[in-house]
């Protein structure tokens, strides 16, 4: 058996403002609501908090350390949040001690405010991934009757390409697949859907040129986003979204489209 070896945030990122950059252009990775507009260093008061964002589901704020996490980042995360008027609140590290993780379950059972705490992890290949440590209950005897799911994914999880669990409605903002060591994305904003290309490691630079020079005169335009561990492509598909009910055929049918193209041309590539 070979077991996956990790190392720590602080061997990846020269320092904890670099983590926030990062985690605030990728904040869908935490998988806790519907955000698209992430803030790093966001004033409160006369102190910053490391991420706030917004989105469908309200204002998020995120706390983040390397190493264990400590009372004093837990102290700034409810004070954050409150005067915020947050919905979400989450604080991500590498650990946690016992009485942390106790407070949280305390914090939603008595609060509005969602409570988090997600560990990442870091292997060597330098891909993190998000881990639940501490979360909203849900009561198993009413989670069937309390979740809602997304009526915009609905038809396309249940055949396809695409298909899969339901999607609850305060993730609705993307759904994704692998291919070749890379995540494909089909994203929902408000006015406006795209597919999604992620890399991650060290070659992401040059993966994404191979991927580049598959698409090299075809028909889709695209755009370079990148931060210091993530290199993505994005294809825009149309210029509606969520709020565009009346359009939701014709999105999904595009969206659908153009993901299964993309992903057959990589899964037929030699990137």
């Amino acid at each position: 058996m070979k077991v996956q070896e990790t190392k720590s945030l602080s061997q990846l990122y020269s320092r904890e403002e670099d983590f926030s950059a990062d985690l605030a252009s990728h904040i869908t990775h935490l998988c806790v609501g519907s955000f698209e507009d992430a803030e790093t260093e966001s004033v409160v008061g006369t102190r910053r908090a490391d991420i706030v964002a917004t989105g469908d589901d309200g204002t998020m704020v995120v706390e983040n350390q390397f190493g264990k996490a400590d009372w004093d980042h837990w102290g700034r995360l409810e004070a954050y949040a409150r005067l915020k008027e947050a919905n979400v609140a989450v604080l991500v590290a590498e650990d946690f001690e016992e009485l942390m993780v106790v407070t949280c379950s305390l914090r939603n059972e008595d609060s509005k405010i969602d409570w988090y705490l997600i560990k990442v992890v870091v292997n060597t290949h330098d891909e993190l991934s998000f881990h639940y440590v501490s979360r909203p209950a849900v009561d198993i005897q009413t989670q069937k009757s309390n979740v809602e799911y997304s009526e915009f994914w609905k038809p396309v999880r249940e055949s396809g390409l695409f298909a899969g669990k339901p999607v609850p409605l305060r993730d609705e903002s993307w759904i994704g697949k692998g291919v070749r060591g890379m995540n494909l994305l089909l994203q929902l904003h408000n006015h406006a859907c795209s597919v999604l290309i992620s890399f991650q490691g060290e070659s992401r630079i040059e993966r994404r040129a191979s991927v580049i020079e598959l698409f090299s005169g075809s028909e889709y335009t695209y755009e370079l986003r990148e931060s210091p561990k993530f290199a993505n492509i994005v294809f825009p598909v149309l210029e509606k979204g969520k709020k565009d009910r009346d359009a939701w055929p014709e999105i999904r049918a595009r969206l659908v489209q153009v993901g299964e193209d993309i992903y057959t041309r990589l899964k037929n590539s030699d990137v």
